[in-house]
């Protein structure tokens, strides 16, 4: 098994030394072939997430520039001096309704201390009901106010006991009690990208790991560097014929 050579090796009097994870210089005679080669396979798939990473921010960037100069065009088109609105999600289709882009406003919000005494009311209304409490309302109660490691509430679960149904004159003051605690301090803009399927459903192009499966559509399709290499050398060439 022979090791990688090392991009960040430290050459002293002739021998060569990596920094370990406490900062300690060890020379690369001592670490095993194995270890060299995993730190190898981890910088080289952390060097491309990292460029994958800035390929998303700078299409995200020229995606929301390439909405901007389209509204701008219907600005135009109906004479419409002021600033349009972005609150609100919007769709743009292609023509043949195939593709589909979705600018999707979400409110980002946070909960005031009314929210405590929505929460005591509730614990109120489990513990006198005891064993005939509904078993759906308190999972979701317990699911509600369980503290994540942010130190933040579940505010999907929260914003989903509102909508239930409670037969207890107590209800209506916690969903009040709730609905009072919600403070929506700002705004966040999100874009969603839809392929119709074979089915006709639109459905989404993911563009986040979790939602990626590799397919083989996907792994023949050329990569960013692919095609940036191509333009390069076709460029190249183009300059080597005019010389």
């Amino acid at each position: 098994m022979t090791a990688p050579q090392h991009p960040d090796a430290i050459e002293i009097s002739g021998k060569a030394y990596l920094h370990n994870a406490r900062g300690d210089l060890v020379p690369m005679s001592n670490i095993r072939a194995i270890d060299l080669l995993q730190d190898d396979m981890v910088r080289k798939a952390a060097a491309y997430a990292e460029d994958l990473s800035a390929e998303l921010a700078r299409f995200q960037a020229h995606s929301y520039a390439d909405i901007a100069a389209f509204d701008a065009l219907l600005d135009q088109e109906y004479g419409l001096r002021s600033a349009r609105s972005t609150k609100g999600n919007r769709s743009f289709t292609s023509f043949d309704g195939s593709l589909q882009v979705k600018v999707c406003i979400a409110d980002q919000i946070a909960f005031g201390p009314e929210l405590q005494s929505a929460k005591k009311l509730l614990d109120e209304l489990i513990i006198e009901k005891a064993k005939g409490a509904d078993s759906v309302l308190i999972a979701l109660v317990n699911q509600a106010f369980n503290v994540n490691k942010e130190g933040k509430v579940d505010t999907a679960s929260i914003l989903a006991l509102r909508r239930l149904e409670v037969d207890d004159p107590r209800w209506s003051d916690i969903v009040r009690a709730i609905d009072d605690s919600i403070k929506v301090f700002g705004s966040k803009s999100y874009l969603r990208f839809y392929r119709k399927g074979a089915d006709g459903r639109m459905v989404m192009i993911p563009l986040d790991l979790a939602s990626v499966s590799p397919s083989a559509a996907a792994l023949e399709r050329k990569s960013l560097r692919q095609r940036v290499a191509e333009l390069e050398a076709a460029l190249a060439e183009a300059q080597a014929a005019r010389a």
